[in-house]
Parts: C-alpha cells; structure tokens; sequence
C-alpha cells in the first residue's frame, strides 16, 4: 500500500482515472484552476465530490505527478502554493521535433 496522496487544493472532483494506463485524479478550484495528481496507485474520490486542500484522494504508486492549468496553459506549480512558493509562470509546452539521423 502507499503512502497518503492529499488534494493540492481545494475544488470539485472532475476526474478520476487512467489514461495511457495512470491513474489520475483532477481537481477544479473555486477559481477555475485544474490541478492533476498523477501516478496514483488507488483514489478515494468520485468526479462531483468536493474536497478540500490536505483531504486524502488517494495513495501514492510510488512518484506522485502535479500538473496545474489555468485556462489551458500549464502554469509552475511552484507558484500556485500547490509545491513551494514562487511566482506564477506559464510553462512552455514541449516541441516535438523530427529525428534526423545522418548514421546509416
């Protein structure tokens, strides 16, 4: 079993499940901010339910992703209070480029 996950911040429960075979667990704040905890190994949350900041939604499967968006754009969660103190700063999104190889 792992250890506690709690809600980064409080909301409304939007999503609860895999994706690519994660378990994941969003939470819309009062202020339309979505916070997702990733690479849950169970939750105790339903979409609907309202949380509140440190109330356990699940328990960890080892590493423990946080992803904050605010109308779309990734923001430092950093900044939110979600993992530390700083200032809010949008996060580019990555690039995918094509591999050209010059080895045979």
């Amino acid at each position: 079993m792992g250890a506690p996950i709690v809600a980064a911040e409080s909301g409304e429960v939007t999503f609860v499940g895999r994706v690519a075979g994660v378990m994941y667990v969003v939470v819309r704040t009062p202020n339309n901010v979505l916070v997702t905890h990733g690479k849950l190994g169970a939750t105790h949350v339903r979409p609907g339910d309202r949380v509140v900041a440190g109330f356990r939604i699940g328990t960890s499967n080892g590493n423990l992703y946080i992803g904050v968006r605010k109308d779309g754009v990734y923001l430092d969660p950093h900044g939110c209070g979600v993992v530390g103190k700083s200032t809010l700063s949008p996060v580019p999104r990555a690039k995918l480029l094509p591999i050209h190889s010059s080895r045979p």
